[in-house]
């Protein structure tokens, strides 16, 4: 299968053991279907970035790097203007890497290592202290919290028409007992159906769903208020402090870079 590599890439020599790029992306910006000869972590500053695959479609806030394997083809996409920086990873060490497209987890170490890494504006390794660095940075990566999904789905039969709902509710208030009783379950059955089935608790997808769904609509015209209201949240200042504990800046600042020229 022929690859679309980007031509910057062919230039490159191979990463020793990683290679940083970093730009600046417009608000709204899409990049076309493409892939790499190396592996391939995309982190972002703030919001959420999203990749499309084949039959996979991967969401991530910045507390997430994505990760893509070699010659897997991609399409990536961005609602706002933001910092984006991408590393590629020579195959030796992308080995130790999940092989497929996965979500991972940063850890504070890990956001340490990377932010040393963009400080400097490190392109290739420079010398060997950066080099264990890289290694030390990928082995604590082969460890870390991988999903498939910021916001996983289940078949799951009891789980599947509670998650439904909340999808078209995203402010339905019934608590994961309520739901026990409604499904003619426990909540204690339903709580442990979630962690297998999720890898997450009923609150943290709640709250994830929330997020997702917040950004959809701050795209539109909709007042934050509303949609803090429309999301569930009892007042419009515990929905600014949800958002700007998972995003970084408050739903006003997201919309205005969202506006900015240029998007």
């Amino acid at each position: 299968m022929a690859h679309h590599y980007h031509p910057r890439d062919l230039e490159l020599p191979e990463p020793n053991p990683l290679y940083l790029r970093y730009q600046q992306i417009q608000a709204d910006s899409a990049c076309a279907p493409h892939s790499h000869p190396w592996g391939q972590l995309s982190m972002i500053s703030l919001g959420v970035m999203e990749i499309v695959l084949d039959e996979q479609r991967l969401v991530a806030p910045a507390d997430y790097l994505i990760w893509v394997p070699a010659n897997l083809e991609h399409a990536s996409y961005n609602q706002q203007a933001l910092a984006y920086t991408s590393i590629y990873v020579n195959h030796a060490l992308a080995a130790r890497l999940p092989c497929e497209p996965r979500l991972l987890e940063m850890t504070p170490l890990i956001r340490a290592m990377l932010t040393d890494f963009c400080e400097r504006k490190l392109g290739h390794m420079q010398d060997e202290w950066d080099q264990r660095q890289a290694e030390l940075l990928v082995e604590k990566l082969a460890h870390t919290r991988c999903q498939e999904s910021y916001l996983p789905m289940s078949q799951d039969k009891l789980l599947a028409p509670m998650l439904a709902a909340l999808r078209s509710d995203p402010a339905d208030p019934r608590t994961l007992a309520q739901w026990a009783e409604q499904l003619h379950s426990t909540e204690r059955t339903l709580a442990r159906r979630c962690v297998r089935e999720l890898g997450m608790n009923f609150g943290q997808w709640r709250g994830r769903l929330r997020l997702l769904k917040a950004l959809a609509w701050l795209k539109g015209e909709l007042p934050i208020q509303e949609i803090g209201w429309r999301l569930g949240y009892g007042s419009t200042s515990a929905f600014i402090a949800m958002f700007n504990r998972e995003l970084g800046c408050s739903p006003q600042r997201y919309r205005q870079q969202l506006a900015q020229p240029g998007g």
